[in-house]
């Protein structure tokens, strides 16, 4: 079997694809992660728009879990999220601040599911904003 020091989801936006990419190189298991990209980054963990949305994203993450036995689980959401949009769970055009906030809220859901089905699992929690800038999200 093949180990992965981290699995990261993040989402398929373009416009976040450098400061994603920029932030992943810099962190220590850049050099060992299996990445699970998807619009909406952590929202079809929480909210899917369809169930077979939810479906895909628990077993690409069950997946990578089960393949590569991941030691953290990395969540790259992102300022302006369409995927959060598509319905406004999370509104388009918020400022960062509120946007992360919102963020905040949605990812306090997800680690209670994610503790439920892997109680031994280290999760993180990342939001970018437009101007590249990442910050960890304490939930």
């Amino acid at each position: 079997m093949h180990k992965a020091k981290a699995c990261v989801v993040g989402c398929i936006d373009f416009r976040f694809r450098e400061a994603t990419d920029n932030f992943l190189n810099s962190q220590p298991w850049a050099d060992s992660y299996d990445l699970i990209s998807v619009a909406g980054s952590s929202r079809d963990f929480i909210k899917p728009m369809q169930d077979s949305h939810g479906d895909y994203a628990w077993l690409q993450l069950e997946l990578s879990i089960k393949l590569h036995e991941p030691d953290l689980v990395v969540f790259v959401d992102h300022q302006d999220c369409g995927g959060y949009a598509q319905d406004g769970t999370i509104p388009g055009g918020l400022g960062v601040d509120e946007d992360r906030t919102k963020h905040s809220e949605m990812l306090e859901q997800l680690k209670l599911k994610l503790l439920e089905k892997y109680p031994k699992l280290l999760c993180r929690f990342y939001h970018i904003d437009f101007d590249g800038g990442v910050k960890e999200l304490l939930v």
